[in-house]
């Protein structure tokens, strides 16, 4: 079975990243490499590992992606049980767009990691795709304006978050709530 997913693990590297996958004959598990505080070192030269790598966990493919210098760098995809989420690290740090699927292959959100945290515009969707969630991440935190939908689009509440907390005047379900002012 671990002969198996090798093979799905290569193939899906060389459809991915060519260039590097030429000069690496198989991606490593994870659970090969020693792990010293943020890195990944090759057990016998103790050196920051190259190359791709995946992980299992109780016989599945949990993760897949690159290391630099011992340090998560490139694309990457990380299984759990609700589905996969698919982006990018920069020198061992989410950085950029990801998007999660559901385990049905559709997608159920979208955003941006800047600095191994989300920062920047969000959007989460219903099963049919229609736009469930639309706000902003600062740092981390729901941060600026917010809108959530029902499945066929009706509006459900829209107002503003400061460091997760709703703040202001909102419209919740066709009525006026107030929260603490936004500071």
């Amino acid at each position: 079975m671990k002969t198996f997913l090798i093979v799905v693990v290569v193939s899906t590297i060389f459809a991915q990243t060519p260039e590097r996958a030429v000069s690496q004959v198989f991606p490593v598990d994870l659970e090969d490499l020693t792990k010293y505080k943020d890195k990944w070192l090759d057990p016998e030269s103790m050196d920051g590992y190259n190359g791709a790598v995946y992980d299992i966990e109780e016989g599945e493919i949990v993760f897949k992606g690159h290391l630099r210098s011992g340090q998560l760098h490139g694309r990457y995809e990380e299984y759990h049980s609700r589905g996969f989420e698919r982006g990018s690290y920069q020198e061992g740090k989410r950085e950029g767009t990801f998007e999660v699927y559901s385990v049905k292959g559709k997608l159920s959100e979208k955003g941006i990691y800047q600095n191994g945290v989300r920062n920047g515009l969000y959007f989460a969707y219903h099963d049919n795709m229609r736009v469930w969630i639309k706000t902003e991440y600062a740092k981390g935190s729901w941060e600026g304006p917010y809108e959530s939908f029902d499945a066929t689009g009706n509006l459900i509440s829209r107002g503003h978050y400061k460091a997760n907390f709703q703040c202001g005047s909102w419209t919740q379900k066709g009525k006026v709530v107030e929260y603490p002012p936004c500071e």
